[in-house]
């Protein structure tokens, strides 16, 4: 086993609502968004995490600002490709967006749109450039989705019928995501270094993976030849299959070219992967039901089980209020325990802001009418 390998990296990310409760509700939330306010937060949540976690590695004493981090630009997140096709959304109370599926008439005259000939364009370099400008440094998470995620957003729970019940229908709209998916991963990659296809497939499990590989996985692999083609960078797919089994997607998984790695439950059948997909990555996502639902015991044997078996790294993402930080500090500790037991040392990353603070995703930052329109930044 190399060094690297000895590293077990976590990655762990609380709600809105779980600093809201644990460290902003003594501070306040600002009147207007600024990049300082940004700054300040970020380097006093890096300071609590010390204070509450610094066992573990995490946080800082001395806290400074990460330029990459901070800089990074992700105007409406997951959203992008169903704004440019189309689709209405406007900010929650608490956080986060709406948004109003297209009719399906709509969806029937439905044509690919390239970002770079729209608004949405100009806001990503406008935004590029101001935060290279302030921290001499930049990155991205312009999150393109999946052709399912984002057949979702536009049709929504109708989508998973017309695989079933009209399937040309079905594949005239996916033909259009994939391909503005293309058009703009082109554009981004003009931007920022990219490297392979990372695909959000978080509700092809609705779909079950016969009908995923019959109607859907072909939208998947021609978005990893393209982004090859791009990139001129051999072909790389990293899936996200969200919290859940793994298990019945494997085989069809396994034919999608340059698989390099799969992110799903923990409690997937990781030795299946590993016989199955030799050589592809497996990321093990422990969610809020598990944390909180599950006796600490049990999920001790879960962890340990997953560790046992090589998973590469461990996703702690979206903890929320019930999983306060003497809770956490629990989890993080069995977590080292389990580890060591396997020769491996624990490395834990904990986010400071979330997405929708960096985003400012509320209507008393954005305001409350609906998008797309001039595609206003809260930050420029």
């Amino acid at each position: 086993m190399t060094e690297n390998e000895r590293i077990l990296p976590v990655s762990v990310s609380f709600q809105w609502q779980w600093w809201e409760e644990y460290y902003q509700r003594a501070l306040g939330r600002p009147a207007a968004i600024t990049p300082d306010w940004l700054d300040e937060t970020y380097l006093g949540r890096q300071r609590f995490l010390y204070e509450e976690f610094g066992q573990f590695g995490i946080g800082q004493a001395v806290p400074s600002l990460d330029g990459a981090y901070l800089g990074c630009v992700m105007p409406y997140w997951f959203f992008i490709i169903p704004i440019l096709l189309g689709v209405k959304v406007r900010p929650r109370d608490i956080g986060g967006y709406l948004w109003r599926t297209l009719t399906e008439d709509q969806l029937r005259r439905l044509k690919p749109i390239d970002i770079a000939q729209t608004p949405l364009a100009e806001l990503i370099l406008r935004e590029r450039e101001a935060k290279l400008a302030r921290y001499g440094a930049v990155s991205q998470l312009l999150d393109l989705g999946s052709a399912t995620n984002n057949a979702f957003v536009l049709r929504g729970p109708e989508f998973y019928a017309d695989l079933a019940a009209d399937v040309p229908f079905a594949r005239h709209y996916l033909g259009a995501i994939t391909e503005t998916i293309c058009l703009a991963y082109r554009f981004v990659a003009g931007l920022f270094p990219l490297d392979g296809a990372p695909l959000a497939n978080c509700n092809v499990h609705m779909m079950g993976p016969r009908l995923y590989a019959k109607v859907v996985r072909e939208y998947d692999i021609l978005w990893v030849e393209y982004a090859a083609q791009v990139t001129g960078k051999a072909r790389r797919c990293d899936i996200h299959h969200c919290s859940v089994k793994l298990d019945p997607f494997v085989e069809a998984y396994g034919t999608i070219p340059g698989l390099h790695s799969l992110q799903a439950h923990h409690a997937s059948d990781i030795a299946q992967v590993r016989e199955t997909l030799p050589g592809v990555a497996f990321s093990a996502m422990v969610d809020q039901v598990d944390v909180v639902d599950k006796a600490p015991a049990q999920l001790y044997k879960e962890l340990e089980r997953c560790i046992a078996l090589g998973a590469n790294d461990l996703a702690i993402w979206e903890m929320d209020v019930r999983s306060n930080p003497r809770r956490m500090a629990g989890l993080f500790a069995d977590i080292e325990r389990i580890a060591r037991q396997y020769g491996r040392r624990a490395s834990f990353a904990v986010l400071p802001l979330t997405w929708e603070e960096l985003d400012w995703q509320f209507p008393r930052y954005r305001g409350t009418e609906e998008l797309p329109g001039d595609f206003p930044s809260p930050l420029i």
